[in-house]
């Protein structure tokens, strides 16, 4: 009976074990999936933050040259 009680503590350790294990790489996973669209946000952020720059610098060219054009 004791060999047969240890034997049954044993496999419900491999499976404790092993559900830790998943668990950790589960988690692993999950961190990383979360790095990655953190920089990704990140990246369109600046993309938007770089176009709206542009977009505010071709706005005062523009401006400039209709000023100039209406000096004439």
């Amino acid at each position: 009976m004791n060999k047969n009680q240890n034997a049954i503590s044993q496999s419900w350790l491999y499976v404790i074990l092993i559900l830790l294990c998943l668990f950790g790489a589960v988690s692993l996973v999950s961190t990383l999936e979360t790095s990655k669209v953190k920089h990704e946000q990140i990246r369109i952020y600046n993309r938007i933050n770089n176009l709206e720059r542009a977009l505010t610098t071709k706005d005062k060219e523009i401006e400039q040259y209709l000023i100039k054009e209406a000096q004439k």
